[in-house]
């Protein structure tokens, strides 16, 4: 039961945190911490549990009743890597931004960590669904979390979670409208059913706009470029533990499953008949590692840049799930466990230069220098391996996706690649 357990954890501690609230301030950061920490010792369980399960996949069907009637659980090894990688990330940013959210936050603290759970249960719950249509319903318990924790922050952080909020439901709308073409094609939800039934040969009308309608939502909610408007304001508006929740989190989780919906669901084979998404997800990853980029070196404010840089490094994952060869999808999968990190340890020091030292703009960073040498050091090291210095981890996400760029015949995506790894 591991797969349905790993959701219900940190969601039905999110209701427990809104209840313990009314007794004790400091109670629901102690429980968000103690949730997280519990969170965090199951995934790595379920984790080892993955290589020892049949065929590699824990599965779990609500109500006893199976697919394609009943509901699905999975989780698959990378799936559960996921799930370690989202419990790790949101225990270390919990248990190091107390100071921040008691500073930012200081009469909603009880409301900011409810919301942190729900989204990241809502995450989890994306990766462990083996349903479609179950997808959008954690897709939207994450979202509207994401939203609030976004306004709650300062100045602008209203009307930039306005505008999350409404490319985000046009995102998941899109998404769900691709969902109905595919049940039209297919008559189940479930996507082991659905991959079985598409390999057998569906409607190519009603699975080729399907995919489109699936492709551009997962890629609102990924930040992919054009589609990445969302982002910036986001991320640089909202609470600065919020932001090193997020950042790191929701375009990954996103990312992750549009692999599972194009790789596990529709399969190779299947993609091949689908040329044009994959040129186009491949070339509008290509763009935004390099648009990303400039967009990024042309800002001032510090936690901006971060989210520019985001853009860039979402449209390496995006490049490498376009070339669907071995080696790209490797360095697809990289990237997004690498980013993650790499963006967690930015936004951490980030959010601890601008509540100990007001620090929000690049111009001010002098000012840190012999104040908060692990801060800065950290900064650093991460920043490094956001370019993809070796040995550092971001070197080898884009490694495999550039070896996939040149194995393929692309040389111009590898160039693209390697001109927005230099800006």
């Amino acid at each position: 039961p591991l797969p349905a357990i790993l959701f219900f954890f940190p969601f039905l501690a999110a209701l427990l945190c809104a209840m313990v609230g009314w007794f004790g301030k400091n109670i629901p950061r102690a429980l968000a911490v103690l949730a997280l920490a519990g969170m965090t010792v199951l995934s790595f369980q379920a984790l080892e549990a993955t290589f020892t399960a049949d065929e590699g996949k824990l599965r779990i069907f609500m109500g006893g009743w199976a697919p394609p009637l009943g509901i699905e659980w999975s989780l698959d090894r990378f799936g559960a890597l996921i799930v370690a990688l989202v419990s790790v990330v949101s225990f270390a940013t919990v248990a190091g931004s107390g100071a921040a959210v008691r500073k930012e936050l200081p009469h909603s603290e009880t409301s900011y960590y409810a919301l942190l759970l729900l989204l990241v249960s809502g995450l989890i719950g994306m990766v462990t669904t083996g349903d479609l249509f179950n997808v959008f319903v954690h897709l939207e318990v994450a979202s509207l979390s994401a939203y609030a924790l976004v306004a709650c922050g300062g100045r602008g952080a209203p009307r930039a979670a306005l505008r999350y909020l409404i490319l985000g439901s046009l995102g998941a709308s899109l998404y769900l409208l691709g969902v109905g073409f595919l049940y039209a094609a297919t008559g189940t939800l479930n996507m082991a059913d659905t991959a079985r039934l598409l390999a057998a040969g569906a409607n190519p009308r009603l699975v080729q706009v399907g995919t489109a309608l699936i492709v551009a939502g997962l890629g609102v909610k990924m930040g992919l470029f054009p589609l990445h408007s969302w982002m910036p304001d986001a991320y640089s508006r909202a609470p600065a533990a919020s932001a090193a929740l997020m950042a790191p989190l929701v375009t990954k989780v996103g990312a992750f499953v549009l692999m599972r919906v194009l790789f596990w669901v529709y399969g190779v084979s299947l993609l091949k008949n689908e040329q044009a998404v994959l040129q186009v997800l491949s070339w509008a990853g290509a763009l935004a590692v390099v648009a990303g980029g400039v967009l990024a070196f042309m800002q001032e404010d510090l936690r901006r840049m971060l989210a520019y840089s985001s853009v860039s490094q979402v449209g390496i994952v995006a490049l490498g799930i376009g070339l669907a060869n071995p080696s790209s999808v490797t360095g697809a999968m990289l990237h997004i466990i690498n980013d993650a990190l790499m963006k967690g340890a930015l936004f951490l020091a980030a959010g601890v230069m601008a509540t100990r030292f007001d620090i929000h703009k690049i111009s001010d960073l002098p000012r840190l220098r012999g104040r908060a040498p692990w801060t800065g050091a950290a900064f650093a090291v991460a920043g490094m391996s956001l370019v993809g210095i070796p040995p550092l981890c971001g070197f080898y996400g884009k490694w495999y996706v550039l070896m996939g760029a040149l194995n393929a015949g692309r040389p111009a995506l590898a160039v693209l690649l390697a001109l927005g790894s230099l800006i």
